[in-house]
């Protein structure tokens, strides 16, 4: 059971996990199964770990409910567009889980990049535009910032390629090679930004006595990535 002195410390479920759980090899750090699902046990004293969706982290991080969290750039930048006054912060980069936030249409549509997007929306011929993503607060801030009014956001979680085309014109998403959006049909017509595994904390603790603890696993990390 987690002592209340000990630090949280969440790793990501999913695909991330084994990349996650590879790199904290690499570091010296050894985490294995435990009797409680989820609640793995760790070779660093002091320290509880649970595993849950990435895209959880940053909100939990905010809110002290972990100390240090392994997510991806994508979810943190998600979750500071919708509140941009969040003290979660990116402290490390780990370089692992690379991928590229896209823009994405079906192959149906003639138009290969955001000018002839934005062209259609001028004409009327998307209006209101659809976009799905699971990464709603990026859509909707891309969708505001590049002016593609009338349009209206589509949360999914997960299998988003389905939406198009019948059920969404633009898809916001996540790739590493392109080779699955080619797979159903879809073109890339805009890149956002790309992502990659980080450390998230708190910029603000409450608890400054935790500091130190988690100032010594950011330092045996960040070795980690110089090596």
């Amino acid at each position: 059971m987690k002592e209340p002195s000990d630090l949280w410390l969440a790793l990501p479920d999913g695909h991330q996990q084994q990349p996650a759980l590879e790199f904290l090899s690499r570091a010296g750090v050894r985490v294995w199964p435990s009797s409680k699902p989820r609640r793995p046990n760790i070779s660093l004293e002091g320290v509880s770990v649970k595993m849950i969706r990435p895209q959880d982290m940053p909100l939990q991080v905010a809110n002290e409910n972990l100390d240090l969290a392994i997510t991806g750039k994508d979810w943190l930048y998600d979750h500071l567009y919708r509140f941009p006054s969040s003290p979660a912060k990116e402290i490390l980069d780990l370089g692992f889980g690379k991928v590229r936030i896209v823009a994405v249409v079906s192959n149906q549509l003639p138009i290969n990049n955001l000018t002839n997007l934005r062209e259609l929306l001028r004409k009327g011929n998307l209006s209101p535009l659809r976009i799905a993503s699971e990464y709603a607060n990026i859509a909707d801030k891309y969708a505001w910032d590049n002016r593609l009014s009338p349009y209206r956001l589509i949360p999914t979680w997960g299998a988003s390629e389905a939406f198009l085309p019948e059920d969404a014109d633009l898809l916001i998403e996540n790739t590493q090679t392109g080779q699955t959006l080619a797979q159903h049909n879809l073109k890339i017509i805009d890149t956002l930004f790309e992502s990659s595994a980080c450390l998230i904390g708190n910029a603000y603790p409450s608890d400054s006595s935790r500091q130190q603890r988690v100032d010594y696993i950011v330092q045996i990390l960040r070795q980690t990535v110089r090596n």
